[in-house]
């Protein structure tokens, strides 16, 4: 998201899936057999041909939302987020059937650079984050870490800037060691490179193979400050095959923004350019909206209220991820600030962060996503659970493609092996076995599909599994 307010937009690694955005490498994600946070849930990703694939080789696709302030607060000196970022938090984004989430990095807050944060520690940030991050795989969902705000040198990440600085190798550097060992998470190496030129900063001017190779420097307006934004914004992916790095893993998949009024906002551009990138490898739409800034709406309503559906139909069809922006309260839910609409006109999703849906973006998503969990059936995605030791504490977690609020877990035929238990609303086995065997059973999930203005109904699933304790 642009603008510079509060929208906008070391040890070996394990093998990494990479998610390239438009003109530039993105989303990087941990391979499979970690044991951090995203593996005690069962969460797993990577890619496989031109889709991602979980942990027992199943296609998926990173549907949910971006939760933003990460970027901003620290920078700001007021939080290290605006939103809570507690488990509460995630299992509402979860209650909308999401199975993702994008959460914006800020550079110099994880570095500890230019003074930054200006709000608590360098520790403090990193760790807000990492139990975010636990926070929202606890939930049953991806993350997606993306280099949000930058600057090159003494400057203050304070904003978005046309391309990677000179801090962004150690930035990722330290990223992907703090998460190496986490196989369900992606690195977003750069939310939206764009080139000033576009705007008409000739002397500013970026291009793809400078995105590609490097090498040049990132442009900085005569005054120190961030140039004028340009027309990209990750929303043109016409040079992305020509120019996709190298990578003997086959682990990346690129990155689409997709806004309102942008030049690649028609089904035209995306069957004609987003579908041939898809065809190669993912595709994840890391923001899309059809809302519009207050300040600066479009000139028209043409299009405006079908945009969300209309494209998210299409990439159901196509087979694209997509995230919308965002998972934040902003002050103006319910007043209107323009012309053409009423008090929506903010990107804004939701007006509380229980998870009420705010029209347009907010409700068109939530009840996309919940027929799309109705339409496809719902289903238990854990495949195997871990074996235990007699008397020894056992912890493991089911997991559905549901979401994980508003479900209930039961044990329909066979049993757990005495001493263990299942907590019908989490999905969660705990307990200390007594006695040694192999114990065959069968669970249920049903879960509660309840789209706004229609009646709530229940989906149910079953899988049979077993423990084995030795």
């Amino acid at each position: 998201m642009r603008g510079s307010g509060r929208r906008g937009r070391a040890g070996p690694l394990r093998r990494t899936v990479i998610v390239l955005a438009v003109l530039l490498v993105a989303p990087v994600l941990s391979g499979f057999g970690a044991t951090a946070a995203g593996a005690g849930t069962g969460l797993a990703i990577a890619v496989s041909g031109n889709h991602f694939v979980n942990g027992a080789g199943q296609t998926v696709r990173l549907l949910g939302v971006n939760a933003p302030s990460t970027e901003y607060a620290c920078e700001q000196g007021w939080g290290y987020a605006q939103q809570p970022l507690t488990t509460a938090t995630a299992r509402a984004i979860a209650a909308w059937h999401a199975d993702a989430v994008r959460v914006p990095l800020n550079e110099d807050c994880w570095l500890g650079l230019n003074g930054q944060p200006s709000y608590g520690t360098q520790a403090g940030y990193q760790q807000a984050i990492e139990s975010w991050v636990s926070d929202l795989h606890s939930a049953g969902l991806y993350v997606i870490l993306d280099l949000h705000w930058s600057a090159p040198g003494t400057l203050d990440a304070d904003g978005q800037r046309p391309m990677p600085d000179d801090h962004a190798a150690a930035f990722w550097t330290s990223v992907a060691t703090a998460f190496k060992n986490d196989p369900a998470i992606v690195f977003d190496a750069f939310n939206e490179p764009y080139s000033p030129a576009a705007d008409g900063d000739s002397g500013l001017a970026v291009s793809w193979s400078c995105w590609r190779n490097g090498g040049c420097p990132v442009p900085v307006a005569a005054d120190g400050t961030r140039p004028d934004d340009g027309d990209t914004y990750a929303n043109d992916l016409s040079g992305w095959l020509s120019n996709e790095p190298t990578d003997p893993d086959h682990q990346l998949a690129a990155s689409f923004h997709n806004y309102y009024g942008e030049a690649c906002d028609t089904t035209s551009c995306w069957g004609t350019t987003i579908a041939g990138v898809a065809a190669h490898v993912p595709v994840v739409t890391g923001e899309f909206d059809q809302g519009y800034d207050c300040a600066s709406p479009p000139s028209g309503p043409a299009g405006l209220t079908t945009f969300d559906t209309t494209y998210m139909r299409w990439a159901d069809a196509t087979g694209v991820s997509y995230l919308a922006w965002g998972w934040w309260v902003l002050g103006n839910t319910s007043s209107p600030c323009s012309s053409l609409g009423g008090g929506s006109d903010n990107y804004a999703l939701i007006s509380e962060y229980t998870g009420t849906a705010v029209a347009p973006d907010g409700l068109n998503l939530f009840q996309h996503l919940a027929s799309l969990s109705t339409a496809t059936g719902l289903a238990v995605v854990t495949s195997s659970l871990p074996a235990g030791s007699p008397k020894v504490r056992y912890s493991a977690r089911l997991l559905s493609n549901g979401g994980s609020s508003r479900q209930k877990w039961s044990v329909v035929s066979g049993h757990l092996p005495t001493g263990l238990h299942l907590h019908g609303a989490s999905g969660s086995i705990s307990g200390r076995p007594r006695t040694s065997g192999t114990f065959p059973f069968t669970v249920e999930v049903r879960v509660k599909v309840k789209v706004q203005h229609l009646p709530a109904t229940w989906n149910t699933a079953t899988r049979a599994l077993s423990i084995t304790i030795s």
